[in-house]
């Protein structure tokens, strides 16, 4: 039941909902206009009606340059004729793009209730600097504020005025991210990974189904979740050996990767993993606890995981170019745990809502 008991609903509001085309609530209508079928099947006025608009839009946090990205309104209790009837009508929602991203985000293509956003390229090329090498991976993100919401008609007083955050803009920050012509979250081929029995695969030999070496994280939010990379453990005692399976394997290339600390790992900037930074660098403290990095960010002096959980010291950080063949790359997606150990270190999946390389 997507109401309350003795919720005022009204039919007149209901044909414009479904319809977009009636201005006002005194033309006559009936129940059967309604559900799209005949009009002896029975219909409810509940099954028009959502509870919740929810707090935030839905969707993944981060937009890779040059891929498309869906969100959504997070919408409850959603009766079963709302989502065909309404939910799927572009006159009932409002979605914009705004803040720093202006020139990097497209306008939206509208779906009713989630639409998608796009990314064009993002420049790497340094200017005043005299440098004729490009900036790596990461370093020129953009910020934008996604914003979208649900009135019928665009009317306050619609059929679902009564749903939580009707008639209100909720919004999603996201961070699209300068990727420089590589694939989001890549390993590079020829690295060895560890499956769940001890054995070991070359990551471009896995194969869905797979089981392979993963973390246990008390704590760690699912990928799904707005704010995932944004937790942080103080120490990491609680952590153990898991497995995951491979859920998705994509395969692509890159014009540059980082190499970390002569060969420990090969790894594209886009990928986060799990990082602790040093106790100090020059005047600045940091405080000493592990979290996402990527890994132009990082310092050398900090620290990695390792597959026993250990604290391994970056000693060295490389960005390795090549702008003429680039580089065969390897990116893995797998579940229910989204964290799984690259050569040496722990690494997160992408999280991404659709396929990058669509």
């Amino acid at each position: 039941m997507a109401t309350t008991a003795n919720q005022d609903l009204s039919l007149g509001k209901l044909q414009r909902a479904v319809t977009s085309s009636f201005g006002n609530y005194t033309s006559e209508y009936k129940m059967s206009w309604s559900n799209g079928v005949s009009a002896t099947t029975q219909t409810s006025m509940s099954s028009f009606s959502i509870s919740s608009c929810g707090t935030a839009l839905g969707g993944y946090e981060y937009l890779w340059e040059q891929t498309k990205e869906g969100y959504y309104i997070d919408v409850q209790n959603a009766g079963e004729f709302w989502v065909d009837q309404i939910g799927s009508n572009n006159d009932h929602f409002t979605w914009a793009n705004g803040l720093a991203a202006n020139s990097v985000l497209s306008a939206p293509d509208l779906h009713g209730y989630s639409a998608s956003f796009s990314s064009s390229a993002i420049s790497n090329a340094r200017t005043g600097d005299g440098s004729a090498n490009p900036f790596p991976a990461g370093s020129n993100n953009f910020i934008a504020v996604i914003t979208g919401s649900y009135a019928d008609d665009k009317q306050s007083d619609g059929y679902n005025d009564h749903a939580t955050n009707y008639n209100t803009d909720l919004f999603k920050s996201i961070t699209i991210v300068d990727s420089y012509g590589g694939s989001p979250s890549c390993l590079l081929e020829g690295t060895p990974i560890e499956m769940a029995d001890g054995t070991t695969k070359n990551v471009e030999d896995l194969q869905i189904g797979d089981w392979i070496l993963s973390m246990n994280m008390p704590g760690q939010l699912d990928e799904d979740e707005q704010n995932w990379q944004k937790c942080r453990f103080p120490d990491s005692d609680d952590f153990t050996q898991h497995s995951a399976s491979v859920q998705d394997i994509n395969f692509d290339f890159s014009y540059n990767y980082w190499n970390i600390n002569n060969g420990q790992e090969l790894i594209t900037g886009e990928h986060e993993m799990l990082y602790r930074p040093p106790s100090s660098s020059g005047d600045y403290t940091y405080e000493q606890q592990w979290g996402w990095l990527y890994v132009p960010n990082m310092l050398v002096g900090g620290s990695l995981m390792d597959k026993n959980g250990n604290a391994v010291e970056i000693t060295s950080l490389e960005n390795i170019l090549d702008q003429d063949e680039g580089f065969e790359v390897v990116q893995i997606d797998v579940e229910p745990l989204d964290v799984y150990f690259g050569k040496t270190f722990l690494v997160h999946n992408k999280g991404s809502n659709d396929d990058p390389f669509d």
